[in-house]
């Protein structure tokens, strides 16, 4: 069904890969600069009142300033990894560009 380079994990559909890819890259900038982190936590604290419990586990996540745990989380391959980055508080520039997300998209489907 999917192309074999694609190396994608047991139960993952095209979606999650690149969910998934996108996490390596944000993992690899946070651990660059690890202040990125800190455009997490505003992100998920502009609407603290209503905040669901998933955007609540990203925020004690983050406020825990652990950037190891963080990275591995988006990297992670696993249950806990593929439900936290379906909705992850890194949006956009300066975590990844269009020309990465692009390029990332282009790859998934190409098979």
């Amino acid at each position: 069904m999917f192309p074999p380079w694609l190396d994608l994990p047991p139960n993952y559909l095209v979606q999650d890969w690149i969910r998934w890819q996108k996490g390596k890259l944000v993992a690899a900038r946070i651990r660059q600069q690890p202040q990125l982190m800190q455009q997490g936590i505003q992100w998920l604290l502009r609407d603290q009142e209503t905040l669901s419990a998933h955007d609540a586990e990203w925020l004690t996540l983050l406020q825990s300033g652990d950037i190891e745990a963080v990275a591995r989380i988006l990297e992670d391959s696993g249950d806990t990894g593929q439900r936290l980055r379906s909705g992850m508080p890194f949006k956009g520039e300066p975590f990844v560009t269009q020309q990465e997300m692009e390029t990332l998209r282009e790859r998934a489907y190409a098979g």
